[in-house]
């Protein structure tokens, strides 16, 4: 097995981390844009924390506010040209994985000038992005510690992903009292989607030491947590934060990749609105099922980690996927949504077992056919 790891982010996970750490936000210059959704940052508390921090370091800030989920290029675009035309030497993310995303992608737009906008998924680019600073609101992607940026093309209205090392982050700072109010809906989502990276990295033909050494550490305590939310029970501060330091070390696995039930997942998502952690998830028990059969070892020691067996395991998954009946597609819709699953794609070729585009097909279309 493999032992190759790089992840350049300084991570630093503390109670009032932002506030403690205000200093640092001095080395990346005088000026800087903070990027957020319109809600989350501000009912967390990370807003107030961010500006009080920056204004007891003398730094200048302005900021953007109009990340939604499952952000658009065109968003992230403007908002890269917003910290371009203000000059900010630097920029602050404060939110979930859309924002997070999305500030990737501006730290980009802001060095760098593109032909067209969608040039930015060549990854050919001629300056370095501004230092992003990022201050996760929820438990669940990771994007604080991963390369990758999933960015909405506005032209084809479907994911794109961004994996490069330009997009890790400079700072994270990592404070779980941020996630404590998170709605039932929220935090279901977020744990689904914790648990996938971590589960299909646990699975993916590209595994590494380091990929398998973090989802060992996090599979378990995730599980466990979404086992308290199967039960409907309220999860305490301590549970939180442990989820948030999970979902971090499952965003150390999302390194090597995802596999097929992210590619599904997306189209799930793009189409119907659903959210992220969900869309996932009811392909992972899929995944799951798959990998028994393929891949009867790594299950087997799957299980013995999360401490339950097969059938426990996909009855609490099962019982946190909330997906209405009414999400279908036509015949027609699921074909032409499936010419970008080629057999070549890495999400198919690193799952153990021959997983092809036809598997594909025929696992959504049984899921998801309208009658």
């Amino acid at each position: 097995m493999e032992f190759n790891f790089y992840m350049p982010v300084k991570v630093i996970t503390q109670k009032n981390c932002v506030m403690q750490n205000a200093s640092l936000l001095s080395d990346f210059g005088k000026k800087c844009l903070i990027i957020t959704g319109n809600h989350g940052a501000k009912a967390s508390g990370a807003l107030d924390d961010v500006i009080t921090a920056l204004e007891s370091e003398n730094i200048a800030y302005e900021v953007f506010d109009e990340i939604m989920p499952n952000p658009l290029l065109s968003i992230a675009y403007r908002a890269g040209k917003l910290a371009k035309s203000t000059q900010a030497n630097f920029i602050i993310a404060i939110g979930g994985g859309s924002v997070i995303d999305a500030a990737k992608a501006a730290a980009i737009y802001a060095t760098n000038d593109f032909f067209d906008m969608e040039d930015i998924y060549q990854k050919h680019y001629s300056a370095s992005p501004l230092p992003l600073v990022v201050i996760g609101t929820t438990a669940g992607t990771g994007s604080e510690v991963s390369k990758v940026a999933v960015i909405t093309n506005d032209r084809t209205m479907q994911k794109q992903s961004i994996s490069d090392d330009a997009c890790y982050a400079a700072l994270a700072l990592c404070d779980a009292k941020y996630t404590y109010n998170n709605a039932r809906a929220l935090t279901v989502s977020t744990a689904l989607d914790a648990f996938a990276h971590a589960l299909e990295g646990w699975f993916s033909r590209k595994r590494n030491t380091v990929a398998e050494l973090f989802a060992i550490k996090c599979m378990r305590d995730i599980f466990e947590i979404l086992t308290c939310l199967s039960e409907g029970k309220q999860l305490s501060e301590e549970q939180r934060d442990t989820m948030y330091c999970c979902s971090i070390y499952a965003g150390m696995v999302l390194n090597v990749g995802t596999l097929y039930p992210h590619m599904l997942g997306y189209t799930l998502t793009d189409k119907r609105g659903v959210p992220h952690g969900q869309a996932c998830a009811v392909f992972d028990l899929h995944l799951i099922e798959w990998n028994e059969k393929y891949a009867p070892d790594l299950a087997n020691t799957f299980f013995r980690l999360v401490g339950a067996d097969s059938a426990r395991v996909l009855s609490v998954l099962d019982s946190l996927i909330d997906i209405p009946e009414s999400v279908s597609f036509s015949a027609e819709e699921i074909e032409r949504y499936s010419h970008s699953w080629t057999d070549d794609n890495p999400k198919f070729t690193n799952v153990y077992g021959n997983f092809t585009r036809k598997d594909a097909l025929r696992l959504f279309t049984k899921l998801f056919e309208e009658a």
